[in-house]
């Protein structure tokens, strides 16, 4: 992808990404280490965000004009017992942020969100202009993602009603990524699937979630994009083309790893398709992630953007080959 000008940047304040050693922030990394741009990435050891001082204190330090903030509590199971931190990392963190970059001059803020805040009101693909929830029918993780969404375009709203002049003259605006099923470079779905498709000769996986899976590197690209262009503030889903369910995916890259080369005892047929009321989670999982990405695909033919729309079954097959050629290799 090539990445349009930073013309609105003042070169003189750096860009803070939180959430450095996640999946999306890794491929952050990736991204910008070419731009002729400051950047300052943040983990769990530099700043706790279930501290709000903390993260105040953070920002007064570096002063930032754009913040990208990729990090989130996403302990989807564990969110249940643990409300208190889900909710001051991915609600009350979000906020602080917003607040600040919503009153810097030419302020930018793009923020990951999740599929988790609808609940399975519809069976085709959300919309932005979808009514999320019902509330008490989200997860704890889906509620304090929903709540962190809102905590922005709060921030954004009181800012431009306060008649700042970062909105009189030096329009300052936000990104909420919505995004389901991501994959990169760390722990995650297909990683898993690969594993124990050469420790085993069989594979129960669940068939009736329907997702698109979403590249960490993609998804990365896309924040960059955006934070360099003029598109409106707002929420984007931001997935690839196409869906499948999570038995479909788990044949897909598995198929794909054996043309690779990889060891696989498992073959497709002896993968069976399960409900998910036989593999019972503790949080609830939405049935349909169906993330509809016209708005997005619309910003992005509006933008220096090169390159046709991905497929994510194009993006899969490119990531299993990759990992399983350096599995290969080590």
């Amino acid at each position: 992808m090539s990445f349009s000008s930073f013309e609105l940047l003042d070169q003189s304040k750096p860009i803070v990404v939180f959430g450095r050693d996640g999946q999306v922030g890794k491929a952050l990394q990736v991204c910008l280490k070419d731009l002729q741009v400051p950047v300052v990435f943040l983990g769990r050891s530099d700043c706790d965000l279930s501290n709000a001082s903390a993260i105040r204190d953070m920002l007064n330090r570096y002063q930032p004009q754009v913040i990208i903030n990729a990090a989130a509590y996403t302990a989807v199971d564990k969110a249940e017992t643990e409300q208190e931190i889900a909710f001051a990392i991915n609600a009350k963190a979000p906020q602080v942020m917003a607040y600040y970059i919503a009153n810097v001059a030419h302020g930018i803020l793009v923020h990951y969100s999740t599929d988790y805040v609808f609940a399975d009101t519809k069976k085709t693909a959300y919309s932005e202009e979808d009514i999320t929830g019902p509330v008490e029918q989200l997860s704890i993780y889906g509620q304090s993602k929903l709540a962190g969404e809102q905590a922005i375009e709060e921030a954004f709203n009181l800012a431009q009603d306060s008649g700042h002049t970062s909105y009189k003259d030096k329009f300052s605006r936000y990104f909420i990524l919505r995004t389901s099923w991501v994959y990169g470079d760390g722990g995650n779905f297909i990683r898993t699937m690969l594993r124990l498709a050469g420790e085993r000769d069989q594979l129960k996986v669940v068939a009736d979630q329907i997702g698109v899976p979403s590249s960490a590197q993609w998804l990365a690209e896309v924040g960059i994009q955006l934070t360099g262009s003029r598109v409106e503030s707002g929420i984007y889903h931001a997935v690839p083309d196409g869906e499948t369910s999570w038995h479909g995916l788990a044949v897909f890259a598995i198929e794909t790893a054996a043309l690779a080369g990889e060891g696989i005892e498992v073959k497709p047929e002896n993968m069976q398709a399960i409900p998910a009321t036989d593999y019972p989670l503790p949080a609830k999982r939405p049935y349909n992630s169906r993330l509809s990405n016209q708005k997005l695909k619309q910003a992005l033919s509006e933008m220096a953007f090169t390159g046709t729309y991905p497929h994510w079954q194009e993006q899969v097959a490119a990531y299993v080959k990759e990992y399983v050629t350096a599995s290969l290799k080590s």
